[in-house]
């Protein structure tokens, strides 16, 4: 699943139409058809909304690792069944989330999101140069 893709599937989940998720995220109707679309990709500022006010989980939104959002109180506050990861996948979880989850870890949450934004953008990047390619 693209970015794109989670943000149309997270919107459609919580049951909010274009602008009414546009306004939670504070970006314009047209710019989150086009993140829709693929045709944009999130800024800092977004990924940090996404994480901390409607409470994705930032594994979930980068890798599709469940589960959807961090806590079971943001599940509630959508009427969304909480389904936290079983052990199995944790155990099976990405080198990056084992660090950010460990006990020992030092790196914090903001950290964290900001890391994953800042390898989103030069994924962005690459894309865009890509295309710049194509024609």
């Amino acid at each position: 699943m693209t970015e794109g893709q989670r943000i149309l599937h997270l919107r459609k989940l919580i049951k909010k139409n274009q602008q009414e998720f546009a306004q939670l995220i504070s970006v314009s109707q047209a710019a989150l058809s086009d993140i829709e679309n693929g045709k944009n990709g999130i800024s800092y500022p977004v990924f940090k909304k996404l994480v901390e006010e409607i409470g994705v989980h930032p594994y979930w939104f980068m890798w599709g690792q469940e589960p959807i959002f961090r806590e079971k109180e943001f599940a509630e506050k959508y009427n969304i069944p909480y389904n936290p990861a079983s052990p199995t996948e944790s155990a099976n979880a990405s080198p990056a989330h084992k660090t950010a989850t460990s006990n020992d870890s030092k790196l914090t949450m903001e950290e964290v999101m900001k890391a994953l934004s800042d390898l989103q953008g030069e994924v962005n990047k690459i894309k865009r140069k890509a295309k710049k390619h194509e024609k």
